[in-house]
């Protein structure tokens, strides 16, 4: 979560590396333990910054003045946050304890440095302004935090129990605990009678809401309902509190959309939900799971699956046994017997786990498709409703809608819906990489890099649509297409930089179409649905009408 700088917590290669970013030069450097940047002074940047961003949204009448040599300093890296993809870097201000980005994070996959904006799905013709963790990231990546930020002089004087997620983020405050517990008899005399101990709170024990929401005081979207109270002493949640008291969730409303002066609410409904309420960002699972007929009708809680302290897998924290059926079928036992008459798959089959039909890759973050938290079963009326791609069309991404709905009523006695020529002869993804929203191409691109799609779907037909998208532009879905484009056969060693010069990224993308005309092509596929030619070229009349249509509203998903 958030870390101090050590050789053991810092990823990022420091020692003479050289960063550029608009015309502003970063120099990293590493002192033995200490790890340091020589850049603009961020105290004299953040005030111009905010200028900026308050005239591109007309609250400000002109842009700060032009400074050719604006002034240098070098300064410590004082925090980090990150330790699964990516990770991020914080120096601090020189008044008070404000911690401000540093415009550029770590992969860990590429090892490499790339702008901190080049990593969020973010309007590209927007600025993109500078990270100040004690107002963002302290409500999440710390335990306990407080901003206390002066209203008069903005100046920080942030507190924090402890900078990542301690044992009192999930348990509540332990002074009064420890302070019981260290009478032995007393330990003794609880364990003997099989009593709790109700000095301290234990989500294994609490019923499925009080267990979830200790969770979902960070996985969700909520409102902070004082922001002074917020500002002075954080949230005012404890683990088994109230917290729809504390911090009540945001749903989804359409009606917030069209009010004038409304854009901060617009940004957050449009950048968290699809247009049904179904949350679409990662970390936010828990309206999804609120959401759920497993939760509202059942008991299904976050430590139905998950451990924060006995997982398999850290990246997921899935408890033993929860990466498969297990998860669904320790609750819908009646399904195991029958598990292929059900899912129509053969029973080892990637269409056979519950959770790809249920808990699709519909949610975006953190550069790749993520599973919705919120159970479903898939239907082709919310592709049309929402745009959101439904499971089965984001496995077949070589069929249509027209060929879901077909399988969904034979099946499930689903109503047929009416569709669109296109929709009926189309495949469902090649329309939503060419025509698509940017989040809609995101969650395309992944999927066309993931196992199960790709032998449900074949492969040989991916490469010009993931080349298509080499010049999206939104820089997070050029990455995507680039990581599954190497996945695919003829491309293991394609070098592509997703932030690199545009010439340069028209170049590779030329060489990569080169290499698909190159290829033998042994498509099982119905060519005419992917929109390739019997001689295996692709229908370029076709493409470019699609491309012309493509959605371009500005997308900003709020991860």
């Amino acid at each position: 979560m958030t870390q101090y700088p050590s050789s053991q917590s810092v990823s990022g290669k420091f020692g003479r590396v050289t960063l550029e970013l608009e015309g502003q030069k970063y120099h990293l450097e590493r002192h033995g333990e200490e790890f340091r940047v020589d850049m603009v002074d961020p105290d004299w940047t953040y005030p111009r910054l905010l200028q900026t961003a308050a005239f591109h949204s007309g609250q400000a009448k002109s842009l700060p003045p032009f400074v050719p040599n604006p002034p240098r300093i070098n300064l410590p890296i004082s925090l980090l946050t990150g330790s699964h993809h990516m990770q991020a870097y914080w120096v601090p201000s020189r008044w008070g304890n404000m911690q401000f980005g540093l415009p550029f994070t770590y992969l860990f996959e590429d090892e490499r440095w790339v702008p901190r904006r080049d990593v969020f799905m973010h309007p590209p013709d927007r600025p993109f302004a500078m990270q100040v963790w004690n107002v963002n990231c302290i409500s999440c990546h710390a335990t306990a935090g407080q901003p206390r930020q002066n209203g008069r002089t903005k100046i920080m004087d942030t507190r924090a129990a402890e900078m990542g997620i301690s044992c009192e983020a999930c348990h509540g405050p332990g002074e009064k605990h420890v302070a019981l517990n260290e009478d032995p008899t007393r330990r003794y005399a609880l364990r003997m009678g099989g009593k709790g101990d109700n000095s301290i709170f234990n989500a294994a024990k609490a019923n499925h809401v009080k267990a979830s929401e200790v969770c979902g005081q960070c996985h969700a979207v909520r409102h902070k309902i004082n922001p002074d109270q917020w500002n002075e002493h954080g949230s005012p949640f404890r683990p088994g509190g109230d917290m729809e008291a504390a911090y009540p969730l945001v749903h989804y409303d359409a009606s917030d959309l069209n009010v004038p002066g409304n854009e901060k609410k617009r940004t957050l409904m449009e950048g968290s939900f699809w247009s049904d309420g179904m949350v679409r960002v990662s970390g936010r699972d828990f309206n999804g799971m609120r959401a759920s007929a497993c939760f509202t009708r059942g008991e299904l809680s976050c430590l139905s699956c998950h451990s924060m302290h006995h997982y398999q897998n850290r990246a997921h924290q899935l408890s033993a046994g929860m990466d498969g059926n297990k998860a669904c079928l320790q609750c819908h036992n009646n399904i195991a017997a029958k598990l292929e008459q059900h899912t129509h798959h053969a029973a080892g089959s990637s269409g056979s786990q519950c959770y790809n039909c249920h808990m699709p890759h519909t949610t975006y973050g953190l550069l790749k498709a993520i599973r919705s938290h919120q159970i479903t079963s898939p239907t082709v009326q919310e592709s049309l409703t929402t745009g959101r791609p439904n499971a089965c069309n984001a496995c077949h991404l070589d069929r249509s809608l027209a060929w879901t709905g077909r399988h969904l009523n034979a099946w499930y006695g689903q109503p047929v819906v009416p569709l669109a020529p296109e929709q009926e002869s189309t495949s469902a993804a090649v329309l939503w990489a060419l025509s698509g929203d940017a989040g809609q191409r995101a969650l395309i691109a992944w999927a066309m890099g993931w196992p199960a799609a790709k032998e449900a779907s074949g492969q040989d037909w991916m490469a010009p649509y993931l080349a298509q998208l080499l010049q999206d532009p939104y820089a997070v879905v050029r990455y995507i297409a680039h990581r599954s484009l190497k996945r695919l056969p003829g491309y293991g060693q394609f070098e592509y930089d997703y932030v690199g010069p545009e010439e340069e990224r028209q170049q590779r993308q030329r060489q990569a179409f080169e290499i698909w005309n190159g290829q033998a092509k042994r498509l099982t596929n119905d060519p005419s649905a992917l929109l390739i030619e019997a001689s295996g070229r692709w229908k370029t009349d076709d493409v470019a009408r699609l491309l012309r249509q493509r959605n371009d509203r500005r997308m900003e998903l709020l991860e």
